[in-house]
């Protein structure tokens, strides 16, 4: 069995930042001097047709206009690589107009802002990665005049609808207060808010320079089964992504009790992709181990096979996953994150078979 060779460094930690829109998340986010992605950013198109809609326009305070999935997936990779792809979203345009490169750089702590902040706190906390959840609580009066100023400077609608809305977000203001920190968050002002963040730094910075800790001690027996195909730069190989987490990995899962690994994969890719095989379709890659991708202070020792039958198009995803994608085996770039046994195990077995 291949084992994992020394622990990464410990991933980022993240601050989930929530408050009504214009109430000055981005400033403090600045005056805190951390990194800082905008959750903004991963609204949906315009032309996407589960958009909702409020005040004649599409309604940008329902969390059914944005991609959770994708907004986890940047922030899993940002605290475990440093760095990820971000969408750049105009609101005036309701579409994606480019991308651009988000670099933690060695800041130990991440913020992410934006009004549905908090649909993030249970993920994130059972990654491990959650290190606070706070709410900026500022005057009503005060967030409509930030507000209103800041979507006219860019003109982001016409005057009448931002006046519109606005006056509807301010009655909304106290209730959606009140559900933030139902929620889990920590009410905090723009002044102590960013005194809260310096604090959350120095403790990330104190916890590093002692180093990693002891190994995980706790270790999940799983398989998993790597799909083949041809691409038009070399092979593909299958990627997933479980639905609340932000990591690809194998179609696979937990033994069950009496399971071999054999039976555990035919059962966990009918499970997960629909797709029915018999024990003869796959071929046994090896036995591997490697820090787990969403589970912290764990180890995976995972059975590995391959199978090169030609999948049904479209792969419809089912039971836990949220999505899937085509990896290069050769280079599988620089976008969402891949789980370590995929990373250190998997795609190099690959490229020597």
């Amino acid at each position: 069995m291949t084992t994992p060779g020394p622990l990464p460094r410990p991933p980022r930690r993240i601050v989930l930042l929530a408050g009504p829109s214009g109430s000055g998340k981005g400033l403090m986010g600045r005056r805190s001097g951390l990194p800082v992605l905008g959750l903004d950013e991963f609204y949906r198109e315009h032309d996407d047709p589960g958009l909702p809609r409020r005040f004649g326009i599409v309604d940008w305070d329902d969390p059914a206009s944005w991609n959770a999935g994708a907004a986890l997936e940047a922030l899993t990779a940002l605290a475990h690589d440093g760095a990820a792809d971000v969408p750049e979203y105009s609101i005036s345009a309701s579409r994606r107009i480019g991308s651009t490169r988000l670099e933690a750089g060695g800041a130990p702590v991440i913020i992410a802002e934006g009004i549905f902040a908090a649909e993030l706190i249970a993920p994130l906390a059972a990654a491990g990665l959650l290190a606070d959840a706070v709410v900026l609580r500022r005057p009503v009066p005060v967030v409509f005049t930030l507000r209103l100023a800041r979507d006219l400077r860019e003109h982001r609608k016409p005057p009448l609808t931002l006046l519109r809305r606005g006056w509807g977000l301010a009655r909304d203001q106290r209730g959606d207060l009140e559900r933030w920190i139902r929620a889990g968050m920590r009410p905090e002002g723009l002044t102590s808010g960013v005194r809260r963040l310096r604090a959350l730094t120095a403790l990330a910075e104190a916890e590093a320079a002692h180093g990693p800790g002891p190994r995980a001690s706790d270790v999940l027996r799983i398989t998993a089964v790597s799909f083949l195909r041809p691409g038009p730069h070399g092979p593909e190989v299958l990627a997933v992504r479980k639905r609340g987490t932000g990591t690809y990995m194998q179609v696979g899962g937990k033994l069950e009790a009496g399971e071999t690994a054999l039976e555990a994969a035919v059962r966990e890719v009918a499970e997960e992709i629909g797709v029915q095989l018999e024990p003869r379709d796959l071929e046994p890659l090896g036995d591997f181990e490697a820090v787990a991708a969403n589970e912290p202070d764990t180890l995976v020792r995972s059975s590995v096979f391959v199978c090169r039958r030609e999948l049904p198009e479209p792969i419809a995803v089912r039971a836990e996953l949220a999505d899937h994608r085509w990896v290069r085996v050769d280079d599988p770039g620089t976008g969402p994150r891949l789980a370590p046994l995929m990373l250190e195990h998997i795609l190099p077995a690959l490229r020597g078979l």
